[in-house]
C-alpha cells in the first residue's frame, strides 16, 4: 500500500514540476519581451525595429507619399490613420457603412469632392479604390489640421466629426483652453486619438528620423 502510495505521490510531483517548469518558462518568455520592446534598442535602428516594421508597414507607400506631399500632411499621421482604420484593409466597410483604407463615409466623400473638384465625380464604391481613397482621405485630414490646428483635435474629429468635436471645445470641462481636448467624453474617441497618436510615434520614429 505505502509503495502504491509512494508510485502515485512520484506521478504528482513530476506533473507539478512540469508544470512548475511551463510557468517559469512563460515568465521569463514574458520578462524577455517586455525587456526587448521596452528597454533594449531604444532608437528602434536594430532588431526591434525589424521587428515592429513587420507590424507597422508602409503599404500604399506611393499613394501616401504623393497626397501627404500634395496637402501638406505628415505622412506618419497618414499610416497611421489607416493602420488605425482598416488594418490596411482596402475592402473593408464599417457598420455604419464608411468604406476603405480611410474609412469614409459616402456624405464626407461628396463633401470632400465637392471641396476639392468643385462636383461629385466618383460614386461611392470608388472608395475601395486605394489611390482614391488615400487621396480625399488625406486631403481630409489637411482640412481638419488647417481648421482646429492641433494634431490630436483633428485626429478626434476625423473620428466623431467636426459638429461634435467643435461642441467639445466650447466646454471648458472637456477644452480649457478651446484648441485642445483633455478629457475626451466619448471613450471610442478617447481610444482612437490614442492609438493613432501611439502610431504617428512609432511610424516617425522607425521611418522618419
Amino acid at each position: 500500500m505505502s509503495r502504491r502510495y509512494d508510485r502515485r505521490h512520484s506521478r504528482d510531483t513530476k506533473g507539478h514540476g512540469a508544470i512548475g517548469f511551463l510557468v517559469t518558462f512563460v515568465l521569463l518568455l514574458f520578462v524577455g519581451v517586455l525587456v526587448f520592446f521596452f528597454v533594449s534598442d531604444t532608437n528602434y535602428k536594430g532588431t526591434k525595429g525589424k521587428v515592429y516594421k513587420m507590424f507597422y508597414q508602409q503599404q500604399y507607400g506611393e499613394q501616401v507619399h504623393k497626397y501627404a506631399t500634395e496637402f501638406g500632411v505628415e505622412e506618419p499621421l497618414v499610416f497611421a490613420v489607416i493602420r488605425t482604420e482598416s488594418g490596411f484593409r482596402e475592402d473593408v466597410e464599417s457598420s455604419a457603412g464608411a468604406l476603405g483604407l480611410m474609412q469614409l463615409m459616402p456624405s464626407t466623400f461628396d463633401w470632400l469632392q465637392e471641396s476639392l473638384d468643385g462636383q461629385v465625380i466618383y460614386s461611392t464604391d470608388s472608395l475601395r479604390d486605394p489611390d482614391i481613397n488615400i487621396r480625399y482621405g488625406t486631403y481630409l485630414l489637411s482640412v481638419l489640421l488647417q481648421k482646429y490646428g492641433n494634431r490630436d483635435t483633428a485626429v478626434a474629429a476625423y473620428n466623431a466629426g467636426t459638429t461634435t468635436v467643435d461642441g467639445w471645445l466650447q466646454d471648458p470641462n472637456i477644452s480649457p483652453d478651446g484648441k485642445t481636448l483633455t478629457n475626451i467624453p466619448y471613450e471610442e474617441t478617447a481610444a482612437y486619438v490614442e492609438r493613432v497618436g501611439h502610431a504617428y510615434d512609432l511610424y516617425q520614429k522607425l521611418y522618419y528620423q
